[in-house]
């Protein structure tokens, strides 16, 4: 039997049976489902089935509904699978099996750590595989340990920093992570909080704002394997002269604004991610948008107003 469950929030670790219906989602008790978080609205979509697949249908919410880290549009029906996170707000949800085969499950999910992956991946990235197997075990714990530090009584800074401390240990090959905040009237660079997973005299400090900017531009996230054989505009003489070898930039995306991006780079080696990984920071980035959203209307509330 299909299940939901709820991977974070006060909710966090409760399942659901899903049979045949519509079943709908959202903070007030009316709700087949209810998430108590603010960021969830009162009726925030419904999930029904059609022969053996899973649709789900936001219901024009406040903060939206993200598949896989992109966008719902209200209205639209979406097939969703099993293991694929879902973002409520800021709640993460995912379909999954019958839990009284846990068991079963997680010897599947261990089985998966040993198989080599560079069939798929193909152009020689086995050692790439090895390095950091991809299990949705190990995306799930990722997405819960960012979820957990993004409700913490902190400031956004440190919430920003913890998060890509936990995306760093995942991503073992990346060299640096940042995220860079805009100013929300004029979109120019207002703060950027990094971390290296290396001695900072060791890499370059500077990130690639042609990149930066191209994210900023479009709204849509950018993914480089291996610059040396891009062939791109984008690919710059400083991006050169800054070592970078991959990179990967997603946007922070709140009620259609874009709050900054999530910005993460290569100085030594190519390959330091898959394309699939980009799925995953997307999926990281819309909870974290609305988290910067409220930070930024806290702000707002608490300066004085001219008279």
């Amino acid at each position: 039997m299909t299940k939901l469950r709820i991977m974070s929030g006060t909710s966090k670790g409760q399942t659901f049976d899903l049979k045949d219906g519509i079943y709908t989602i959202g903070r007030s008790p009316d709700n087949n489902i209810q998430v108590l978080d603010k960021t969830v609205s009162r009726k925030h979509l419904k999930i029904f089935r059609k022969k053996n697949e899973y649709f789900i249908e936001d219901l024009k919410s406040r903060n939206g509904t993200f598949v896989n880290g992109a966008r719902v549009q209200a209205g639209d029906e979406i097939e969703v699978k099993k293991g694929v996170p879902l973002a409520v707000g800021r709640i993460f949800l995912h379909l999954s099996g019958d839990y009284e085969e846990e068991g079963v499950v997680d010897k599947k999910l261990q089985a998966l750590d040993s198989i080599d992956l560079s069939k798929e991946l193909g152009n020689g990235n086995a050692e790439l595989v090895k390095d950091r197997p991809m299990t949705p075990q190990k995306n799930m714990s990722l997405i819960g340990k960012v979820n957990d530090v993004l409700r913490e009584a902190l400031g956004i800074n440190e919430i920003l920093e913890q998060m890509l401390n936990y995306i760093l240990d995942f991503f073992t090959r990346i060299d640096r992570g940042f995220f860079i905040l805009f100013d929300q009237e004029t979109e120019k660079i207002k703060e950027v909080i990094k971390v290296f997973n290396r001695d900072e005299d060791e890499v370059p400090s500077r990130y690639s704002r042609t990149i930066v900017d191209r994210v900023r531009r479009e709204k849509k996230p950018v993914l480089m394997l291996d610059t040396l054989n891009e062939e791109s505009a984008e690919i710059s003489e400083s991006m050169k002269l800054m070592r970078i070898k991959s990179v990967m930039c997603v946007p922070l995306i709140s009620r259609s604004k874009i709050r900054g991006v999530i910005y993460v780079d290569t100085v030594n080696e190519p390959n330091g991610f898959r394309k699939d990984d980009l799925s995953l920071l997307t999926a990281l980035s819309s909870p974290t948008a609305v988290v910067i959203e409220s930070a930024i209307l806290a702000l707002t509330k608490e300066k004085p107003q001219k008279s």
